[in-house]
This record gives structure tokens, C-alpha cells and sequence, in this order.
């Protein structure tokens, strides 16, 4: 018997609209027939739609671990609510008939393993075609000279200057950066945008929001000149292919699994719990990105997995949660980076966290606070590295000292701790915790932040650890 449980069906839909149109179509029983195979691995329905003819529905099993769900509906949504249906139906127990494994399935069963084996395949990796990746490069570069140039005219004009038409005349420079292939950096450009127009609209926050313009004009920069640098280097060598470098996030190229498999960021057979989980939303971009830290078992490397969520497509797009099961993965990818490289994976299977796992995640958690806080300040000096990185930290006490809260290691070396947001009060869920010992000798999932004006660094606190369960602060 198939192993299907609510559960899945609300990890699998798009978003909670669908579940509850799923459930309406099985409590009324909209499938007029109901079937599977003999062997279980797949689902086959027909639901009554707004037309003569039924929709035909299937839910493949073949591999437990990635279902894939089909439907002739006209919804563009992956599962769609029939396919939801069908397996709330299945967990009802409704009767289904046993019935063969139509061709066009087995056929196209066929072609996802040949898929399969051919990515595995080093061998049968797809050539690199070094002409059109050239062109593409020196697009780039002339893309790159228009950000330049964007970089000089703001600075020549004066950022206290720039209003109305001056902010709508750089805003379509920046939108130009489409047509060069270059995402990452018009991000960065309309960033610095956004940010200016905050300088008119909060003057309260001038100070903030000049601060983040500088960072902004330094990050760009840093991304130009050092882009510029490595994309003429390859153009010249004739070395176009991809290679492990962050500058590809930077410029805004999206990888594909089969180029990480070749530059061998994978690891096989992993197991992850999710220590901590949060949604933001990117202005410059117009996306949402929902942000999973994710530790390894078996390592204790703490990664973050990003799902993102453009806005123009918000209904099509599954959005990731709170998981709460532990994950086994056959295939973990790794994107280029340093600390919290982001992951990937195409499959998984589900477990519940044991008190064996939270004593294992707690015993993974960096003891002494001085070699952290180096290391971060050698990270954060880039100017192409990430704001804040997130680590696992051992921690001797939690406690509140006057107006502050302060994390203080076996050593006695401490660190602030602060509120991410404005408008949720981390530290004071402190209060709320089952008990002291919450606050004493445990592990805490932190980010650490670099404050501009302060020159020190603190900590965001996301979640704690004890030897029998995980306590998030932050959802």
C-alpha cells in the first residue's frame, strides 16, 4: 500500500488555496472513476470538470520519493487540485479498481530514468557550445561598461540630488541590464535605486539608508571590476565552461544540477533537519525567497536552501515551509561558496526527528566564540559575500543585561544578541521558553551581522537546540 499521508499532500500542493479545493472535490465526489495499478505505484482518475469530458488524472509513485502528477485540466498549477484530490481520496479509502499502467505512462516513466541515468552519466554531459558562450561574455562585458557608467553618473550628480525624472532616467539604465544578461548586477542597481528613494521618503532613516547606498556602490563596484576581470580572462583562454566561483551568483547565472554534478558539488546519502525558516522579500528583484538553514547529520555544515518566488508568478510556485521531519537525500548539490553554501535536491525521503538527532545537532554546535567571530570578519570584509552568516554556536548562558541580551561561551567571551525584525520580538520569546535550562549550556542557530555604525559584530538568534529537542525562536 502506497504510503500517502496528509502530510505529504500538504508538502507537495503549491499552496493551502489548492488544498482546500482538493478537499471540497473528494468530499463531493468528483471523480466519477477510481483506479490503480496492480502493483500501487501509480493513481488514475477521472474527475468531472466544466466540460462534457472528464479530466484525466494520474499520481506516479514509481519513485516514492518524487511523485509526479499529471492532468489535462487547463490549470497551470503542478500538483493541481484534482491530482490533490485524488490522494486525499486514496487516504480516505474510497474503493479504487485495479487497472493496467496505461503506455503513454510507462512510456514517459522511460524517458525520466533515461534522464536520470544520463545526467549520472559524466560521459553524456551536454557539450559546452564555446561560440555562443563567448558571445554571451562579451555581452556581459558591454553590459558590465553600462553599469559603470551608471556607477560615475550617480556619483557625479549627487545622490541628494537625484529626484523624479533623474531616479526614472537610471532606473531604465538599469532595467537595460536585462538585455546583457547580467541580473545580478541590475539588482544591485535598482537596490541602490530603491534605496535613494527611501533617503526622500523616511529623511528619519537618511542615515541607514546613505549607509546601505554606500555598501551598494562598494558592492557593484567590487562585482564590475572583478567580473570584468574573470570574463576577459576566460574570453581570451578560450576557457568558457563553468567553474566553482561565486561570481556567477553575482553576475546572476542560473546553474543547472548537471554542471554541479561535473565540478563534483554533490555528496550522496545525506540526512538534514531544517534548524530554522523564514520568508523575505526582495524589492529590486520583485521575488520572494523563502531561506531554509539546513544542518547535515553527519558533518554538522550548516547550508541554506532558497526557494524563489517571483511575484508575477506567485500562484504557480510552491512555496517551502516549516519542516519539522528529518530528510534523506540520495543527492545533495552544492552551489559555489564559502559558509552556509546553498543546496539542492531533486528527491527525499521523510523521517521524525529523534532525540538521538537533537543530541547529535547539539554536539555539532562550535564551542568558542573568538575563532567564529574571526572568521566572520573575514568573510564579511568582501564586498561580494553574503550580510550575515549563520552558525551553530555552544553557548555557556543566555541572560539579560540591562537593557541588552548577551550569549556568553565556556570561555566567557560574549556576544549581543538583537531582533531581526522590527516588528517581531525574538528575545523576548526568550521569556516564554518550557523552562531555564533553555537558556543554559544548549546550542543556538544564530546569524551573525555586521553593524556599520557600531564596528561590532551580533547575533540574530533563530533557534535553540538542547540534547531533546529544537526550540525555534524564529519562524
Amino acid at each position: 500500500m502506497l504510503s500517502i499521508t496528509t502530510e505529504l499532500i500538504e508538502r507537495v500542493a503549491i499552496n493551502t488555496n489548492s488544498i482546500t479545493n482538493a478537499k471540497k472535490i473528494s468530499q463531493q465526489n468528483g471523480f466519477i472513476v477510481l483506479s490503480k495499478s496492480a502493483d500501487e505505484t501509480l493513481l488514475y482518475g477521472e474527475c468531472k470538470g466544466g466540460g462534457k469530458n472528464p479530466y484525466i488524472t494520474t499520481a506516479d509513485f514509481i519513485d516514492p520519493s518524487a511523485p509526479v502528477f499529471r492532468c489535462n485540466c487547463p490549470s497551470h498549477q503542478f500538483p493541481c487540485k484534482h491530482a490533490l484530490a485524488l490522494l486525499f481520496d486514496y487516504i480516505a479509502n474510497k474503493p479504487f479498481t485495479t487497472c493496467e499502467i496505461p503506455e503513454d505512462i510507462i512510456s514517459k516513466r522511460k524517458k525520466i530514468a533515461k534522464k536520470k541515468e544520463n545526467a549520472a552519466d559524466p560521459t553524456k554531459a551536454k557539450k559546452v557550445n564555446k561560440s555562443a558562450l563567448t558571445k554571451k561574455m562579451q555581452k556581459q562585458l558591454e553590459g558590465l561598461d553600462l553599469a559603470e557608467q551608471f556607477l560615475k553618473e550617480v556619483l557625479q550628480t549627487g545622490i541628494a540630488s537625484l529626484s523624479g525624472k533623474g531616479l526614472k532616467t537610471y532606473a531604465d539604465l538599469a532595467k537595460q541590464m536585462g538585455d546583457y544578461y547580467l541580473p545580478g548586477s541590475q539588482a544591485m542597481m535598482q537596490q541602490i535605486l530603491i534605496d535613494m528613494e527611501n533617503v526622500q521618503q523616511y529623511p528619519e532613516k537618511e542615515k541607514q539608508y546613505y549607509n546601505e547606498i554606500l555598501q551598494g556602490f562598494i558592492q557593484l563596484q567590487s562585482t564590475i571590476k572583478k567580473a570584468r576581470v574573470f570574463l576577459k580572462q576566460k574570453i581570451d583562454t578560450q576557457q568558457v565552461s563553468m567553474e566553482n566561483s561565486t561570481l556567477y551568483d553575482r553576475i546572476g547565472y542560473i546553474w543547472q544540477l548537471t554542471q554541479l554534478q561535473e565540478l563534483g558539488l554533490y555528496k550522496e546519502n545525506v540526512e538534514l533537519i531544517q534548524l530554522s525558516f523564514d520568508i523575505t522579500y526582495n524589492e529590486s528583484k520583485k521575488e520572494y525567497v523563502d531561506i531554509g538553514y539546513w544542518i547535515d547529520l553527519e558533518d554538522g555544515i550548516v547550508s541554506k536552501k532558497e526557494n524563489i518566488r517571483p511575484k508575477r508568478a506567485i500562484k504557480y510556485i510552491k512555496q517551502d515551509n516549516t519542516e519539522k521531519e528529518c530528510i534523506q537525500v540520495p543527492k545533495l548539490y552544492f552551489y559555489p561558496g564559502e559558509t552556509n553554501k546553498r543546496i539542492r535536491w531533486e528527491s527525499a525521503s521523510y523521517r521524525a526527528v529523534t532525540e538521538q538527532d537533537c543530541n547529535t545537532i547539539k554536539q555539532k554546535a562550535q564551542p568558542i566564540l573568538a575563532p567564529i567571530i574571526k572568521a566572520v570578519k573575514n568573510e564579511l570584509k568582501n564586498p561580494l559575500s553574503e550580510k550575515s552568516v549563520v552558525y551553530l554556536i555552544a553557548f555557556e548562558k543566555i541572560s539579560k543585561v540591562g537593557e541588552k541580551y548577551i550569549l556568553e561561551d565556556s570561555t566567557g567571551d560574549t556576544i549581543e544578541l538583537k531582533n531581526k525584525y522590527d516588528h517581531i520580538d525574538v528575545l523576548n520569546s526568550l521569556h516564554y521558553l518550557p523552562d531555564e535550562s533553555f537558556l543554559k549550556q544548549q546550542a543556538l542557530l544564530c546569524e551573525l551581522v555586521y553593524d556599520n555604525e557600531s564596528h561590532t559584530i551580533f547575533a540574530l538568534p533563530h533557534t535553540i537546540v538542547t540534547d531533546k529537542e529544537i526550540a525555534r525562536l524564529l519562524y
